[in-house]
Formats: structure tokens, C-alpha cells, sequence
């Protein structure tokens, strides 16, 4: 019983490999798609426009695997990258709405950015744009 127990949890598909795990088995080929340095991060890379990026798939295939070795890949290519799980605090699956994400993602940028400068620009724009934000928050959006 022991021996499955530890089995199970060394392969806890809701525990992402770090990028250079030497546990990681690159799938593509029986996944059918390719390497995600080439299609996302290449796009993300060269294109001069910002860019919109979704990578998708079913719970416990290696998303968020695949996500960390696209951060540390764009890291290396000299890209400011903000990567965070969004159900580690911020985020409740269960009851989250889209001001739940904002939120969270303007707390995880801030927070990012304190290690390479000071956020007081963003901090002001947020504060001047205020009232806007106020208005969108708790405007009813349906999807």
C-alpha cells in the first residue's frame, strides 16, 4: 500500500515539473503538437505587436509544465515574464468571477515587480484610473 501511496504522489498530475526537471517526458509526438517554444514562444518573441496567447488542454496533461518551461525559455530570451498558478490563493474555481482574475493578476504583476523596479508608475496609473475600474468591477457581465 506504501508503494502505491509514494507512486501516486510522485506523479501527482496537480504538481507541475519545474523546467529543467529530469522527470519530464516531452509527449508532443503522441500529443499531437509541437514544441511550445515554437509556437509560443517564438510568436510571443519576434512578433512586434503585442500578442494574445491561449494553451489549452484537460486537467493534469502538463500545462502548467509545459507554462514553466515557456517561462524560463522566455527568461533566457530576455522577456519579463509573470507566471502564477491562479488556484494558489487568489483564485477560487469554484466562485470566480472575471474582477477575481484582474485582481489577481494586477497583485501578481506588482508583486513581480518589485524585484526589478519600483511599481509606484503602475501604482499611480491604477490610483488615477480609479474610478474606472471601480465602474468596471461592478458592472454585471455575462458570458
Amino acid at each position: 500500500m506504501n508503494l502505491i501511496k509514494n507512486i501516486y504522489n510522485k506523479f501527482n498530475p496537480f504538481n507541475p515539473l519545474p523546467a529543467h526537471d529530469p522527470a519530464y517526458v516531452n509527449c508532443s509526438e503522441v500529443r499531437g503538437d509541437d514544441n511550445i517554444f515554437k509556437e509560443v514562444g517564438k510568436t510571443i518573441i519576434y512578433s512586434d505587436e503585442p500578442t494574445c496567447q491561449l494553451y489549452t488542454g484537460h486537467r493534469g496533461v502538463g500545462k502548467s509544465t509545459e507554462l514553466l518551461r515557456l517561462e524560463d525559455y522566455l527568461q533566457k530570451n530576455g522577456c519579463f515574464v509573470v507566471y502564477f498558478p491562479a488556484t494558489e490563493g487568489d483564485i477560487d474555481e469554484l466562485d470566480v468571477q472575471y474582477t477575481d482574475i484582474i485582481l489577481a493578476c494586477t497583485r501578481n504583476i506588482l508583486e513581480k515587480l518589485q524585484a526589478y523596479a519600483s511599481p509606484n508608475l503602475l501604482l499611480d496609473w491604477l490610483q488615477s484610473r480609479w474610478h474606472e475600474l471601480k465602474d468596471l468591477a461592478l458592472s454585471d457581465m455575462e458570458f
